[in-house]
């Protein structure tokens, strides 16, 4: 595996135009379940689309002009927390650091806000890769999700 922090990539505002890229990077039902707890695979064409909301930011992370992940950060306003949401990973840069570089770059993007006291992160299946991927990028098992099963994870923000 790569060394996130020796990646060259980096984030920008996710723009409708790749919709059919991203949605490509579901390629199989355990994906599709763990990314979105989606039951019907494959997902529906306009999946993409449908997760994008106003009170949402979905970005894309590039690297060589290429994007090769995907991310969005929820609001928590109740716990003073953004969540990171929907992260995925093009299938073929899987497993060399480019999910714990988007986990970093969407947390120092979360971390900027003054009202924000941790990121969360959701872990919904039993990916070994997954989780490590959420642990080298800082994350701590913070307990069980609530509605679903699955492991809470938090990663308090630190300030300077």
């Amino acid at each position: 595996m790569s060394d996130p922090t020796r990646i060259k990539a980096d984030i920008i505002p996710y723009n409708p135009e790749y919709a059919q890229i991203v949605r490509s990077w579901i390629e199989s039902e355990d994906t599709y379940k763990s990314l979105c707890r989606g039951q019907d695979f494959p997902p529906p064409e306009d999946i993409v689309d449908s997760w994008q909301r106003p009170d949402v930011a979905a970005y894309l992370l590039f690297s060589e002009r290429k994007p090769v992940a995907y991310g969005e950060l929820w609001n928590r306003p109740i716990e003073n927390a953004v969540e990171i949401a929907h992260l995925l990973v093009d299938p073929y840069r899987r497993t060399r650091g480019y999910g714990t570089k988007m986990l970093n770059l969407l947390y120092e993007a979360a971390a900027r806000r003054q009202d924000i006291i941790k990121v969360i992160l959701n872990l919904y299946g039993d990916s070994e890769e997954t989780l490590g991927c959420f642990v080298k990028a800082g994350f701590e098992l913070a307990g069980t999700t609530v509605h679903t099963m699955g492991l809470r994870m938090v990663r308090l923000v630190e300030r300077r």
